[in-house]
Protein backbone atom coordinates (compact mmCIF):
# COMPACT_ATOMS: atom_id res chain seq x y z
CA UNK A 1 0.00 0.00 0.00
CA UNK A 2 0.81 3.91 -0.20
CA UNK A 3 1.61 5.63 2.73
CA UNK A 4 -1.68 7.83 2.02
CA UNK A 5 -3.56 4.46 1.78
CA UNK A 6 -2.00 3.25 5.64
CA UNK A 7 -3.22 6.45 6.59
CA UNK A 8 -6.53 5.92 5.15
CA UNK A 9 -6.26 2.51 6.88
CA UNK A 10 -5.79 3.86 10.13
CA UNK A 11 -8.33 6.21 9.89
CA UNK A 12 -10.93 3.39 9.06
CA UNK A 13 -10.02 1.65 12.13
CA UNK A 14 -9.71 4.37 14.30
CA UNK A 15 -13.40 5.17 13.08
CA UNK A 16 -14.69 1.67 13.66
CA UNK A 17 -17.14 0.48 17.10
CA UNK A 18 -18.14 -2.96 18.06
CA UNK A 19 -21.14 -1.98 20.48
CA UNK A 20 -23.10 -5.12 22.49
CA UNK A 21 -26.73 -5.37 21.34
CA UNK A 22 -27.84 -4.69 25.34
CA UNK A 23 -25.88 -1.37 25.15
CA UNK A 24 -27.15 0.24 21.90
CA UNK A 25 -30.41 0.62 23.51
CA UNK A 26 -29.71 2.20 26.77
CA UNK A 27 -29.80 5.43 25.62
CA UNK A 28 -33.70 4.88 25.06
CA UNK A 29 -33.74 4.28 21.66
CA UNK A 30 -36.90 3.24 20.07
CA UNK A 31 -35.55 1.34 17.03
CA UNK A 32 -32.36 -0.28 15.45
CA UNK A 33 -31.38 3.36 13.45
CA UNK A 34 -32.31 5.57 16.18
CA UNK A 35 -30.26 3.42 18.04
CA UNK A 36 -27.24 3.35 15.51
CA UNK A 37 -27.32 7.36 15.32
CA UNK A 38 -27.02 7.99 18.64
CA UNK A 39 -24.02 6.05 19.23
CA UNK A 40 -22.70 7.58 16.23
CA UNK A 41 -22.48 4.82 13.74
CA UNK A 42 -23.11 5.27 10.07
CA UNK A 43 -22.66 1.79 8.85
CA UNK A 44 -23.07 -0.98 10.72
CA UNK A 45 -23.75 -4.91 10.56
CA UNK A 46 -24.75 -6.93 13.60
CA UNK A 47 -23.50 -10.45 14.96
CA UNK A 48 -26.52 -12.31 16.36
CA UNK A 49 -23.91 -14.99 17.81
CA UNK A 50 -21.69 -12.55 19.72
CA UNK A 51 -24.70 -10.15 20.02
CA UNK A 52 -22.76 -7.29 19.05
CA UNK A 53 -23.09 -4.45 16.37
CA UNK A 54 -20.24 -3.16 14.51
CA UNK A 55 -20.19 -0.25 12.65
CA UNK A 56 -18.45 2.66 11.56
CA UNK A 57 -18.38 6.85 12.73
CA UNK A 58 -18.68 9.55 9.76
CA UNK A 59 -15.03 9.93 10.04
CA UNK A 60 -14.55 6.14 9.30
CA UNK A 61 -17.26 5.91 6.53
CA UNK A 62 -15.25 9.14 4.56
CA UNK A 63 -11.94 7.77 4.99
CA UNK A 64 -13.51 4.04 3.29
CA UNK A 65 -14.99 6.25 0.59
CA UNK A 66 -11.69 8.02 -0.15
CA UNK A 67 -9.64 4.35 0.01
CA UNK A 68 -12.37 3.19 -2.48
CA UNK A 69 -11.28 5.98 -4.96
CA UNK A 70 -7.71 6.08 -4.25
CA UNK A 71 -7.57 2.19 -5.19
CA UNK A 72 -9.98 2.75 -8.29
CA UNK A 73 -7.44 5.46 -9.28
CA UNK A 74 -4.81 2.90 -8.76
CA UNK A 75 -6.66 -0.07 -10.71
CA UNK A 76 -7.77 2.64 -13.99
CA UNK A 77 -8.24 -0.27 -16.43
CA UNK A 78 -10.95 -1.48 -14.27
CA UNK A 79 -12.23 1.21 -12.49
CA UNK A 80 -15.29 1.71 -15.04
CA UNK A 81 -16.61 -1.71 -13.96
CA UNK A 82 -17.26 -0.65 -10.52
CA UNK A 83 -18.75 1.82 -8.77
CA UNK A 84 -17.06 4.08 -5.46
CA UNK A 85 -20.05 3.14 -3.46
CA UNK A 86 -19.91 -0.67 -4.41
CA UNK A 87 -16.59 -0.83 -4.05
CA UNK A 88 -16.39 0.96 -0.51
CA UNK A 89 -18.75 -1.53 0.46
CA UNK A 90 -16.58 -4.24 -0.18
CA UNK A 91 -13.71 -2.48 1.94
CA UNK A 92 -16.17 -1.68 5.08
CA UNK A 93 -17.57 -5.83 4.87
CA UNK A 94 -13.40 -7.12 5.20
CA UNK A 95 -12.57 -4.71 7.12
CA UNK A 96 -15.84 -5.71 9.93
CA UNK A 97 -14.99 -9.39 9.34
CA UNK A 98 -11.02 -9.50 9.62
CA UNK A 99 -9.80 -6.22 11.88
CA UNK A 100 -12.76 -6.46 14.51
CA UNK A 101 -10.93 -6.44 18.02
CA UNK A 102 -7.67 -4.61 16.47
CA UNK A 103 -6.22 -1.45 17.60
CA UNK A 104 -4.26 1.36 16.16
CA UNK A 105 -1.22 -0.11 17.87
CA UNK A 106 -1.38 -3.61 16.56
CA UNK A 107 -2.43 -2.63 13.08
CA UNK A 108 1.04 -4.15 11.16
CA UNK A 109 2.49 -4.61 7.31
CA UNK A 110 0.28 -7.91 7.19
CA UNK A 111 -3.07 -6.47 7.59
CA UNK A 112 -2.23 -3.54 4.83
CA UNK A 113 -1.36 -6.41 2.85
CA UNK A 114 -4.18 -8.39 3.18
CA UNK A 115 -6.59 -5.32 2.61
CA UNK A 116 -4.97 -4.70 -0.71
CA UNK A 117 -4.51 -8.34 -1.74
CA UNK A 118 -8.67 -8.90 -1.07
CA UNK A 119 -9.26 -5.64 -3.38
CA UNK A 120 -6.67 -6.54 -5.90
CA UNK A 121 -8.31 -10.24 -6.33
CA UNK A 122 -11.86 -8.83 -6.13
CA UNK A 123 -11.00 -6.68 -9.15
CA UNK A 124 -9.23 -9.25 -11.23
CA UNK A 125 -11.95 -12.21 -9.76
CA UNK A 126 -13.83 -13.50 -13.36
CA UNK A 127 -17.30 -12.81 -13.34
CA UNK A 128 -20.28 -13.88 -15.20
CA UNK A 129 -21.38 -11.36 -17.91
CA UNK A 130 -24.95 -11.58 -18.26
CA UNK A 131 -26.92 -10.17 -21.18
CA UNK A 132 -29.55 -7.35 -20.57
CA UNK A 133 -32.23 -6.28 -22.66
CA UNK A 134 -33.60 -2.88 -22.67
CA UNK A 135 -36.29 -1.65 -24.41
CA UNK A 136 -36.26 0.79 -27.15
CA UNK A 137 -38.31 3.14 -29.18
CA UNK A 138 -36.59 3.56 -32.21
CA UNK A 139 -38.38 2.57 -35.59
CA UNK A 140 -42.62 2.05 -35.84
CA UNK A 141 -42.19 -0.74 -38.14
CA UNK A 142 -40.23 -4.42 -38.33
CA UNK A 143 -36.83 -4.46 -39.92
CA UNK A 144 -34.22 -6.62 -39.66
CA UNK A 145 -32.10 -6.52 -36.50
CA UNK A 146 -28.96 -4.50 -36.55
CA UNK A 147 -26.34 -3.58 -34.00
CA UNK A 148 -23.75 -0.42 -32.94
CA UNK A 149 -20.60 -2.14 -31.33
CA UNK A 150 -21.51 -4.65 -28.37
CA UNK A 151 -25.43 -3.81 -28.52
CA UNK A 152 -27.89 -5.80 -30.67
CA UNK A 153 -31.03 -3.79 -31.61
CA UNK A 154 -33.98 -6.90 -32.13
CA UNK A 155 -37.48 -5.92 -32.65
CA UNK A 156 -40.12 -7.18 -30.41
CA UNK A 157 -42.15 -9.31 -32.38
CA UNK A 158 -38.47 -11.41 -32.65
CA UNK A 159 -38.23 -12.01 -29.15
CA UNK A 160 -41.94 -13.90 -29.21
CA UNK A 161 -41.19 -16.30 -32.28
CA UNK A 162 -38.05 -17.20 -30.36
CA UNK A 163 -40.04 -18.74 -28.31
CA UNK A 164 -38.69 -16.50 -25.58
CA UNK A 165 -42.26 -15.76 -24.53
CA UNK A 166 -44.29 -18.18 -22.61
CA UNK A 167 -42.49 -21.24 -23.14
CA UNK A 168 -39.91 -21.57 -19.92
CA UNK A 169 -40.66 -24.07 -17.97
CA UNK A 170 -39.93 -21.69 -14.42
CA UNK A 171 -42.31 -19.67 -13.63
CA UNK A 172 -40.16 -16.69 -12.37
CA UNK A 173 -38.88 -16.99 -15.89
CA UNK A 174 -42.53 -16.70 -17.82
CA UNK A 175 -43.11 -13.94 -15.21
CA UNK A 176 -39.66 -11.71 -16.18
CA UNK A 177 -40.81 -12.49 -20.02
CA UNK A 178 -43.74 -11.05 -19.58
CA UNK A 179 -43.88 -8.14 -17.41
CA UNK A 180 -40.72 -7.25 -20.06
CA UNK A 181 -43.65 -7.41 -23.23
CA UNK A 182 -46.03 -5.78 -21.20
CA UNK A 183 -43.84 -2.87 -20.13
CA UNK A 184 -42.30 -2.67 -23.36
CA UNK A 185 -45.91 -2.33 -25.18
CA UNK A 186 -47.25 0.45 -22.62
CA UNK A 187 -44.42 2.65 -23.36
CA UNK A 188 -45.01 2.03 -27.40
CA UNK A 189 -40.83 0.65 -27.39
CA UNK A 190 -41.35 -2.17 -30.23
CA UNK A 191 -37.47 -2.92 -29.92
CA UNK A 192 -35.42 -4.48 -28.04
CA UNK A 193 -31.25 -3.84 -26.73
CA UNK A 194 -29.48 -6.83 -26.43
CA UNK A 195 -26.61 -6.36 -24.02
CA UNK A 196 -23.59 -8.32 -22.70
CA UNK A 197 -22.15 -7.09 -20.21
CA UNK A 198 -19.21 -8.36 -18.84
CA UNK A 199 -17.20 -8.10 -15.16
CA UNK A 200 -19.16 -5.99 -13.50
CA UNK A 201 -22.04 -6.06 -9.81
CA UNK A 202 -25.58 -6.13 -10.50
CA UNK A 203 -26.01 -2.36 -9.94
CA UNK A 204 -22.97 -1.38 -12.41
CA UNK A 205 -23.94 -4.22 -15.05
CA UNK A 206 -27.57 -2.47 -15.10
CA UNK A 207 -26.24 0.82 -15.19
CA UNK A 208 -23.80 -0.37 -17.89
CA UNK A 209 -26.32 -1.56 -20.59
CA UNK A 210 -28.41 1.58 -20.05
CA UNK A 211 -25.68 3.83 -20.82
CA UNK A 212 -24.15 0.79 -23.62
CA UNK A 213 -27.80 1.39 -25.05
CA UNK A 214 -27.74 5.46 -24.82
CA UNK A 215 -24.74 5.76 -26.78
CA UNK A 216 -25.75 3.22 -29.21
CA UNK A 217 -28.93 5.04 -29.56
CA UNK A 218 -26.74 8.42 -29.94
CA UNK A 219 -24.46 6.44 -32.88
CA UNK A 220 -27.80 6.02 -34.91
CA UNK A 221 -29.10 9.63 -34.53
CA UNK A 222 -25.90 10.83 -35.80
CA UNK A 223 -25.90 8.56 -39.15
CA UNK A 224 -29.71 10.11 -39.50
CA UNK A 225 -30.98 13.33 -41.11
CA UNK A 226 -34.38 12.81 -39.92
CA UNK A 227 -35.61 15.08 -37.30
CA UNK A 228 -38.01 12.41 -35.83
CA UNK A 229 -34.92 10.39 -34.79
CA UNK A 230 -34.45 13.31 -32.12
CA UNK A 231 -37.06 11.00 -29.91
CA UNK A 232 -35.60 7.61 -30.40
CA UNK A 233 -34.89 6.73 -26.41
CA UNK A 234 -34.65 4.13 -24.08
CA UNK A 235 -37.78 3.29 -23.17
CA UNK A 236 -36.84 3.00 -19.35
CA UNK A 237 -35.03 6.33 -19.49
CA UNK A 238 -36.30 10.28 -20.30
CA UNK A 239 -38.39 8.60 -23.02
CA UNK A 240 -40.74 10.61 -25.38
CA UNK A 241 -44.48 10.16 -25.93
CA UNK A 242 -45.17 8.07 -28.98
CA UNK A 243 -48.17 10.36 -29.44
CA UNK A 244 -49.41 13.66 -27.47
CA UNK A 245 -53.20 15.10 -27.36
CA UNK A 246 -53.37 19.20 -27.33
CA UNK A 247 -56.83 20.37 -25.97
CA UNK A 248 -57.25 24.65 -25.62
CA UNK A 249 -60.38 26.52 -25.23
CA UNK A 250 -61.05 30.22 -26.44
CA UNK A 251 -62.40 33.09 -24.20
CA UNK A 252 -64.82 33.59 -26.48
CA UNK A 253 -66.02 30.04 -26.44
CA UNK A 254 -65.10 27.51 -28.69
CA UNK A 255 -62.61 24.24 -27.92
CA UNK A 256 -59.54 22.65 -30.31
CA UNK A 257 -58.42 19.63 -30.02
CA UNK A 258 -54.94 18.57 -31.88
CA UNK A 259 -53.15 14.75 -31.92
CA UNK A 260 -50.35 14.66 -32.88
CA UNK A 261 -48.08 10.82 -33.64
CA UNK A 262 -44.78 11.13 -31.84
CA UNK A 263 -43.28 7.70 -33.44
CA UNK A 264 -39.44 8.08 -34.23
CA UNK A 265 -39.13 7.16 -38.42
CA UNK A 266 -42.90 7.90 -39.00
CA UNK A 267 -42.63 8.48 -42.30
CA UNK A 268 -40.16 5.62 -43.03
CA UNK A 269 -41.29 2.65 -44.77
CA UNK A 270 -39.43 -0.89 -43.76
CA UNK A 271 -37.55 -0.73 -47.32
CA UNK A 272 -36.35 2.87 -46.57
CA UNK A 273 -35.22 2.11 -43.15
CA UNK A 274 -33.79 -1.20 -44.77
CA UNK A 275 -31.90 0.91 -47.38
CA UNK A 276 -30.62 3.63 -44.94
CA UNK A 277 -29.29 1.15 -42.49
CA UNK A 278 -27.21 -0.57 -45.23
CA UNK A 279 -25.98 2.80 -46.47
CA UNK A 280 -25.02 3.80 -42.86
CA UNK A 281 -23.34 0.58 -42.17
CA UNK A 282 -19.55 1.58 -42.10
CA UNK A 283 -20.30 4.78 -39.82
CA UNK A 284 -22.62 2.48 -37.20
CA UNK A 285 -19.40 -0.03 -37.38
CA UNK A 286 -17.34 2.62 -36.48
CA UNK A 287 -18.72 3.76 -33.49
CA UNK A 288 -19.66 0.79 -32.57
CA UNK A 289 -15.84 -0.36 -32.41
CA UNK A 290 -15.79 2.71 -29.78
CA UNK A 291 -18.40 1.79 -27.46
CA UNK A 292 -17.24 -2.02 -27.27
CA UNK A 293 -13.45 -1.13 -26.45
CA UNK A 294 -15.38 1.41 -23.72
CA UNK A 295 -17.48 -1.60 -22.51
CA UNK A 296 -15.09 -4.31 -22.40
CA UNK A 297 -12.00 -1.86 -21.35
CA UNK A 298 -9.88 -3.59 -23.97
CA UNK A 299 -8.45 -0.35 -26.00
CA UNK A 300 -5.59 0.59 -26.96
CA UNK A 301 -6.26 4.25 -26.77
CA UNK A 302 -8.65 3.89 -23.73
CA UNK A 303 -8.80 8.14 -23.06
CA UNK A 304 -9.82 8.54 -26.86
CA UNK A 305 -12.75 6.25 -27.15
CA UNK A 306 -13.97 7.13 -23.82
CA UNK A 307 -13.75 10.45 -24.83
CA UNK A 308 -16.34 9.85 -28.10
CA UNK A 309 -18.62 7.92 -25.52
CA UNK A 310 -19.05 10.70 -22.92
CA UNK A 311 -19.47 13.23 -26.19
CA UNK A 312 -22.09 10.56 -28.17
CA UNK A 313 -23.61 10.33 -24.63
CA UNK A 314 -24.52 14.29 -24.52
CA UNK A 315 -25.18 14.67 -28.34
CA UNK A 316 -28.18 11.73 -26.89
CA UNK A 317 -29.16 13.85 -24.46
CA UNK A 318 -29.05 17.13 -26.19
CA UNK A 319 -30.82 15.79 -29.37
CA UNK A 320 -34.26 15.20 -26.64
CA UNK A 321 -34.33 18.51 -25.60
CA UNK A 322 -37.39 20.89 -26.77
CA UNK A 323 -35.83 23.81 -25.80
CA UNK A 324 -32.74 25.29 -27.88
CA UNK A 325 -31.38 26.88 -25.44
CA UNK A 326 -30.44 23.84 -22.67
CA UNK A 327 -29.89 21.70 -26.31
CA UNK A 328 -27.22 24.04 -27.76
CA UNK A 329 -25.69 24.48 -24.16
CA UNK A 330 -25.27 20.23 -24.08
CA UNK A 331 -24.12 20.28 -27.66
CA UNK A 332 -21.45 22.26 -26.96
CA UNK A 333 -20.62 20.18 -23.61
CA UNK A 334 -20.65 17.36 -25.66
CA UNK A 335 -17.68 19.18 -28.33
CA UNK A 336 -15.29 19.40 -25.18
CA UNK A 337 -15.77 16.32 -23.86
CA UNK A 338 -14.42 14.97 -26.70
CA UNK A 339 -12.02 17.41 -27.01
CA UNK A 340 -10.74 16.27 -23.87
CA UNK A 341 -10.99 19.95 -22.21
CA UNK A 342 -8.97 19.87 -19.32
CA UNK A 343 -9.43 23.16 -18.33
CA UNK A 344 -12.32 25.91 -18.30
CA UNK A 345 -11.23 28.15 -20.45
CA UNK A 346 -10.04 27.99 -23.98
CA UNK A 347 -13.30 26.32 -25.27
CA UNK A 348 -12.93 28.82 -28.73
CA UNK A 349 -9.23 27.58 -28.82
CA UNK A 350 -9.98 23.95 -28.80
CA UNK A 351 -13.11 24.59 -31.40
CA UNK A 352 -10.78 25.66 -33.93
CA UNK A 353 -8.43 23.61 -33.71
CA UNK A 354 -10.55 20.98 -33.93
CA UNK A 355 -12.21 22.51 -37.44
CA UNK A 356 -9.09 23.00 -38.57
CA UNK A 357 -8.31 19.40 -38.06
CA UNK A 358 -10.88 17.88 -39.19
CA UNK A 359 -12.10 19.67 -42.02
CA UNK A 360 -8.89 22.04 -42.91
CA UNK A 361 -10.71 25.04 -41.95
CA UNK A 362 -8.75 28.29 -40.60
CA UNK A 363 -10.25 30.74 -38.08
CA UNK A 364 -10.39 33.61 -41.21
CA UNK A 365 -11.88 31.21 -43.42
CA UNK A 366 -15.86 31.80 -44.26
CA UNK A 367 -18.23 29.03 -43.47
CA UNK A 368 -19.53 27.16 -46.18
CA UNK A 369 -23.24 28.12 -46.90
CA UNK A 370 -22.81 31.32 -44.19
CA UNK A 371 -21.15 33.84 -46.64
CA UNK A 372 -20.69 36.77 -44.11
CA UNK A 373 -19.67 34.82 -40.82
CA UNK A 374 -16.36 33.44 -40.79
CA UNK A 375 -14.91 30.63 -38.62
CA UNK A 376 -13.96 31.83 -35.80
CA UNK A 377 -17.13 34.40 -35.38
CA UNK A 378 -19.30 31.31 -35.59
CA UNK A 379 -17.34 29.16 -33.23
CA UNK A 380 -17.40 32.44 -30.76
CA UNK A 381 -21.22 32.56 -31.38
CA UNK A 382 -21.32 28.92 -30.26
CA UNK A 383 -18.97 29.36 -26.86
CA UNK A 384 -20.83 32.58 -25.81
CA UNK A 385 -23.95 30.65 -26.47
CA UNK A 386 -23.41 27.71 -24.10
CA UNK A 387 -21.57 30.09 -21.71
CA UNK A 388 -24.53 33.11 -21.22
CA UNK A 389 -26.87 30.11 -20.72
CA UNK A 390 -24.93 28.44 -18.06
CA UNK A 391 -24.28 31.60 -16.17
CA UNK A 392 -27.47 32.87 -16.29
CA UNK A 393 -26.81 35.61 -18.35
CA UNK A 394 -29.13 34.44 -20.78
CA UNK A 395 -32.78 32.99 -20.11
CA UNK A 396 -33.24 29.22 -20.28
CA UNK A 397 -36.72 29.51 -21.41
CA UNK A 398 -35.90 32.07 -24.62
CA UNK A 399 -36.64 30.92 -28.19
CA UNK A 400 -33.74 32.31 -29.68
CA UNK A 401 -29.97 32.06 -28.66
CA UNK A 402 -27.76 35.34 -27.72
CA UNK A 403 -25.43 36.44 -30.29
CA UNK A 404 -22.07 35.88 -30.55
CA UNK A 405 -19.19 38.84 -30.05
CA UNK A 406 -19.26 40.15 -33.38
CA UNK A 407 -23.46 40.27 -33.18
CA UNK A 408 -23.33 36.89 -35.30
CA UNK A 409 -26.46 34.30 -34.17
CA UNK A 410 -26.43 30.60 -34.74
CA UNK A 411 -29.18 28.36 -34.54
CA UNK A 412 -29.45 25.06 -32.86
CA UNK A 413 -29.38 23.14 -36.26
CA UNK A 414 -25.66 24.88 -36.88
CA UNK A 415 -24.41 23.80 -33.78
CA UNK A 416 -26.49 20.60 -33.95
CA UNK A 417 -25.01 19.71 -37.76
CA UNK A 418 -21.24 20.89 -36.42
CA UNK A 419 -21.76 18.60 -33.46
CA UNK A 420 -22.57 15.47 -35.59
CA UNK A 421 -20.04 16.19 -37.88
CA UNK A 422 -17.23 16.28 -35.62
CA UNK A 423 -18.20 12.87 -33.82
CA UNK A 424 -18.55 11.09 -37.04
CA UNK A 425 -15.14 12.33 -38.43
CA UNK A 426 -13.73 11.59 -34.85
CA UNK A 427 -14.55 8.16 -34.84
CA UNK A 428 -13.55 7.40 -38.90
CA UNK A 429 -10.26 9.06 -38.08
CA UNK A 430 -9.90 6.40 -34.71
CA UNK A 431 -10.45 3.49 -36.75
CA UNK A 432 -7.45 4.04 -39.07
CA UNK A 433 -5.12 5.97 -35.36
CA UNK A 434 -5.88 2.74 -34.01
CA UNK A 435 -4.31 0.74 -36.64
CA UNK A 436 -0.82 2.10 -36.56
CA UNK A 437 1.63 1.14 -34.63
CA UNK A 438 2.16 1.89 -30.92
CA UNK A 439 -1.05 4.47 -31.01
CA UNK A 440 -0.54 7.11 -27.99
CA UNK A 441 -3.58 7.58 -26.27
CA UNK A 442 -3.22 11.12 -26.56
CA UNK A 443 -5.70 14.15 -28.51
CA UNK A 444 -2.91 16.08 -29.11
CA UNK A 445 -1.23 13.48 -30.94
CA UNK A 446 -4.73 11.99 -32.31
CA UNK A 447 -4.72 15.06 -34.02
CA UNK A 448 -1.06 15.70 -35.12
CA UNK A 449 -1.53 12.13 -37.27
CA UNK A 450 -4.65 13.26 -38.48
CA UNK A 451 -3.36 16.70 -40.13
CA UNK A 452 -0.34 14.23 -41.44
CA UNK A 453 -3.26 12.32 -43.00
CA UNK A 454 -4.54 14.74 -44.90
CA UNK A 455 -1.73 16.13 -46.14
CA UNK A 456 0.03 12.96 -47.51
CA UNK A 457 -3.35 12.29 -49.12
CA UNK A 458 -3.34 16.20 -50.55
CA UNK A 459 0.09 15.79 -51.99
CA UNK A 460 -0.76 12.35 -53.52
CA UNK A 461 -3.51 13.69 -55.30
CA UNK A 462 -1.08 16.64 -56.42
CA UNK A 463 1.08 14.48 -57.93
CA UNK A 464 -1.28 12.32 -59.34
CA UNK A 465 -1.24 13.08 -63.38
CA UNK A 466 -4.86 14.46 -64.55
CA UNK A 467 -6.79 11.74 -66.88
CA UNK A 468 -6.87 13.50 -70.24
Amino acid sequence: MTPKQECLCRQILDGMLTIGLDDLFRNGAADLSSALDMCGLRKASINMVDKTVTGFTGEGVTAITELAEDFRLQLSMNRLHVSNATLAKFIADEVMREWTGLNLSSLANRDFDFLQDVVEKWFRAPTEVREHIVPCIIFPCLVRRFSVGPVIFRHLSELQADGFEGTPKESMLRKNFSTLNKFANERGARWLAFVKVPGRPPKEATAAADISTDIALAAIQLCSFDTSMRRISRASARAAPIYRVDVSRAEEGGWREGICNMSPALAMSSGDIEVWLNKVEPQLRSMGQRLTAFLDASSPVPDLDEAWCNAAYWYHEAVAETLDTVAVAKLETAIEVLLRAESMSGSTRRLLAALNVFFALESTDVIPNRSSVTVKQFVDAITTARSRVFHGTWPTLEFGLPAGKCSHKISYNDVEFLTRMLLLHFSISLDGYISTENPTDKTEDFFKWVKAQRSAQSENAAATPAES
